[in-house]
């Protein structure tokens, strides 16, 4: 069987839940005989040179620390979690850094010759290469790190799933409503794309990210997205990638207690969203303080960062890798990242979710729709809150059920034998992609 090689460009924007499945990505090919260049912040320089990859930082600013997202976008502090900081986040975090991340890009493919290139959903600066005659660039497959928010006539950003002729005209009045919020948004893209000399987006910027890439990889089940009967054909799913796992755990002492006598909750609020602990995990630790559970609270904060008292049924730990814990939970309580929670739904754990910032909000509902768990619509609940819904999740048997049918699904998928399923088409290996069972036979025709 004929050996494919080449080199890949993997441009990530600088966050925890791009940069961790790209990285994951990236090794597997690497594995494979591929050569790569992985293009991100600074911040993540060691964890990429670790995983023995030629890491080439972003410049300029786009090269942010994402811990530091305030000091790099002072307006930043000014908004609350909703469609103003949406916007904001979108203009600068993802526009305005389109002319130094492109810069970046032009300069790895000037001084290496590129055969393929990866990109998340949000590294906008993409965008002039895939505005440019296609015969001058490399292929591009985008990679969906958050919920499809492509939109659709079965669907819109503000409900669930309805096919029906009123829900069909529901959507259809949504979608319109939610690019006209957002046309200040389209406006300032189209700008900084002009001072790069590119064309203006030929549709409205959130499409682009999946139909601008010549190949479109989501990074879920497709049961745990909302239905789209005009779903792009250039757009797959390959499931959630799996994280990668560490050689150098060791069980902890208090490992012990989690022997199954007692119902597990795991709490913890990622890797971003985690510099004020009291909007999930203090209420989270005060709401199960006298239940008959072990609450596992994960805070990726240095030792200390919780100032309440810890109660005596809990917990509490910087980090514990969630491949090694989830098969002991039997419910996450998350501010809703989209990588934890297809992890969570992976080893059929119910899901409660409390969050609004990024794409929280969406990932949050689509739990709600599956049936998987609950949609707190908050990111700072109550304990009440808490409470009432860890007793819910816990005394019914339909989100357990829910879920575990879900991780039947999500078993059925090879994330990263999918993946490079599309690698070896994209770089012409014909007898490899032949012989292989990493595309499915019926996706095979539109790469």
């Amino acid at each position: 069987m004929k050996q494919c090689s080449g080199s890949i460009l993997i441009a990530v924007t600088p966050a925890p839940g791009h940069v961790n499945p790209m990285l994951a990505i990236a090794c597997y090919l690497r594995d494979r005989g591929y050569s790569i260049i992985f293009n991100t912040a600074e911040a993540f320089r060691r964890q990429v040179e670790a995983a023995n990859l030629r890491f080439v930082p972003l410049k300029g600013l786009a090269n942010f620390d994402y811990r530091r997202l305030d000091e790099a976008f002072p307006e930043r502090k000014n908004f609350k979690p909703g469609p103003d900081l949406f916007a904001y986040d979108v203009k600068h975090i993802f526009g305005k850094t389109i002319p130094d991340q492109y810069r970046g890009m032009q300069q790895i493919m000037d001084e290496n010759e590129i055969d393929l290139i990866f990109t998340d959903l949000t590294f906008a600066g993409a965008f002039p290469l895939l505005l440019g005659p296609r015969e001058a660039r490399p292929g591009v497959i985008g990679c969906g790190v958050t919920p499809v928010l492509l939109s659709s006539i079965d669907t819109s950003p503000f409900s669930p799933p309805d096919s029906s002729p009123a829900g069909r005209a529901r959507n259809e009045q949504d979608n319109r409503q939610f690019q006209t919020m957002f046309q200040s948004v389209q406006d300032y893209m189209n700008q900084v794309l002009s001072d790069c000399g590119a064309p203006a987006l030929p549709r409205f910027f959130l499409e682009c990210f999946y139909t601008l890439p010549d190949q479109f990889l989501q990074f879920t089940a497709e049961t745990f997205e909302y239905p789209r009967s005009d779903m792009p054909s250039s757009i797959a799913f390959v499931g959630p990638i799996p994280p990668q796992v560490s050689a150098d755990f060791h069980q902890p002492q208090w490992w012990k207690d989690l022997d199954g006598s007692k119902p597990v909750v795991l709490v913890t609020q990622g890797t971003i969203a985690n510099t004020d602990l009291t909007e999930l995990i203090e209420p989270t630790l005060a709401a199960l303080s006298a239940e008959d559970v072990v609450v596992v609270a994960v805070t990726a904060r240095e030792p200390g960062a919780i100032a309440a008292p810890v109660p005596s049924n809990a917990i509490v730990t910087q980090f514990i890798p969630f491949s090694e814990l989830l098969p002991k939970v039997d419910i996450f309580v998350t501010n809703g990242g989209y990588g934890a929670v297809n992890q969570a739904l992976s080893h059929g754990v119910p899901v409660v979710v409390a969050g609004e910032t990024e794409d929280k909000a969406w990932v949050a509902a689509r739990v709600a729709w599956s049936g998987a768990g609950l949609d707190l619509r908050t990111s700072r609940p109550t304990p009440e809150q808490v409470r009432h819904a860890v007793g819910e999740v816990l005394s019914k048997g339909s989100y357990r059920t829910k879920a575990c049918g879900l991780r039947r699904n999500f078993a059925q998928y090879n994330a990263l034998d999918r993946v490079a399923g599309y690698v070896e088409s994209f770089l012409g290996c014909e007898e490899t992609l032949r012989g292989s069972t990493n595309v499915p036979q019926e996706e095979r025709a539109t790469i």
